[in-house]
């Protein structure tokens, strides 16, 4: 890969990141099923998901819906990225705000564990792990 490619494809790569932490805090949830291969997985300590259609439910049971439990935001920091052709990797830590009754708490710090595949010209994840570094009340549903 050229320089030039090298770049455009890591700039792509953390364009999907980003359109993940709009789609999760809007409770999208298949739109952030849309950014993962059709086999694509996610995955996490509180449960695992394979496949647009498991990963898009799953989140619906945990992430709570705007007048079902507090919102959060999603920030995305010290990004390093692997290319390999049409694959890459991505590890990130990231940091998780919540609303609460007394303002915004942070509520989870950690670790992406990204794996990309290129398809269509479009960087899809193909594999996400989420590592909890440091972990609050997150409020998601059902007590997780």
């Amino acid at each position: 890969m050229s320089t030039l490619d090298v770049l455009l494809a890591k700039d792509a790569i953390r364009e999907t990141m980003a359109k993940y932490c709009h789609a999760l805090d809007a409770c999208d949830f298949s739109g952030v099923a849309a950014l993962f291969a059709e086999d694509g997985e996610w995955g996490t300590d509180y449960g695992n998901a394979k496949g647009r259609a498991e990963i898009a439910a799953f989140l619906a049971t945990v992430v709570p819906t705007r007048g079902n439990g507090p919102q959060r935001k999603h920030y995305i920091c010290n990004t390093v990225i692997e290319l390999s052709c049409d694959e890459a990797y991505a590890v990130s830590d990231y940091l998780i705000i919540r609303e609460s009754e007394s303002g915004l708490i942070p509520v989870m710090g950690g670790t992406y564990k990204d794996l990309f595949k290129r398809i269509d010209g479009q960087w899809l994840f193909s594999k996400k792990l989420l590592v909890h570094d440091i972990a609050g009340d997150m409020g998601l549903l059902n007590n997780r």
